[in-house]
Order: C-alpha cells, then structure tokens, then sequence
C-alpha cells in the first residue's frame, strides 16, 4: 500500500483528526513555531506576529500597527486569502518562488530571536485583532520598505501614507 493511499485511508476512516486535514500548510509550519515567552498562541495569531516581527520588529508601535492591519485589510478584501495565514503565505503572481512576504520564502528559519520584539509583536497581533488599534494606514493592502526602489505594482496603486521604514498603499 502506498503512502498515499495510507494517508487516504487514514483521513476518511476519521483516525486522522479533521482538524490536521483542514489545515493549510502554512498553519502547520506557523502552529510549530516556538513562541518563546508570548506563551501559547492559535494559528491565525502566530501568523500576524510573525508579520509584525519580521517585517517590522524595527518599527515604532505604529509602524507595527500599520503592518498588522495591512495583513488584516488583506483578508476583507476579495483578492487576497480571507484568513491572516493565507495571506502570509500567498504566492505572488502565481509565481512560486516569490512571496508576498519577503519573510515568508526566504529560506531562513522563521523563529523570532529576539523575546522582547517577539512579545511586542504579539501585543500589537492581538490588540489588532481584538479591534483595540485603530487603522494607521487608512485602508493599506500594500507596502514596501522606504528603502528600495518603488516596486513596479507601486504605479498602479494609490500612496496612503509613510510610516516609519514604510510606504502604504491601497
């Protein structure tokens, strides 16, 4: 018997729970994550830190806050994934080697390494989530670090603000 059909079997004789079926991979690889002293996290929470970490762990509160609820205005919107751990791991494009998160397919390990930023991070996840910050960004689905060459989807989209080390757009 292939594995295959193991894995198949297993599934629909209900030995395997539901829930491991339904979930993506990136919720597998994000729910491993260690979360250091953030304590015990679900899937879609650890997916928004690490956003907030990786992207803007060198930010002020606000630029964190600006990167969380891009995230978040991302899974409202019709052409993006409506959870927050599709949207970290959409491709772009259809291509699959880039991400829409640099962080995403990098190819480093994605384990925060720093416990103070890591629980910031976490703070401003949750209070995003919870509805307890209000939008910087004014309605943001896009950005980029202030540090590069405006990208070229940057022309086609309207310029909301600069916050910290980066550009929001919609």
């Amino acid at each position: 018997m292939t594995l295959r059909r193991l894995l198949l079997l297993l599934l629909l004789s209900g030995i395997a729970p539901a829930a491991a079926a339904q979930q993506t991979p990136a919720e597998v690889s994000v729910a491993s994550t260690a979360t250091k002293s953030a304590g015990a996290l679900d899937a879609e929470t650890k997916c928004l830190a690490l956003s907030v970490y990786w992207e803007g762990k060198s930010e002020t509160r606000e630029g964190q806050l600006a990167v969380a609820h891009t995230v978040l205005n991302r899974t409202r919107h019709l052409d993006f994934p409506n959870t927050i751990c599709g949207v970290v791991a959409q491709k772009s494009g259809g291509r699959k080697s880039v991400c829409q998160f640099s962080w995403w397919c990098d190819g480093k390990r994605d384990e925060p390494q720093d416990d103070e930023n890591w629980q910031d991070a976490v703070d401003v996840a949750r209070a995003t989530m919870q509805a307890e910050a209000a939008d910087p960004t004014g309605g943001a689905l896009y950005f980029h670090s202030s540090r590069i060459k405006p990208p070229a989807w940057a022309v086609k989209r309207k310029r909301l603000a600069r916050i910290g080390d980066h550009i929001f757009y919609r």
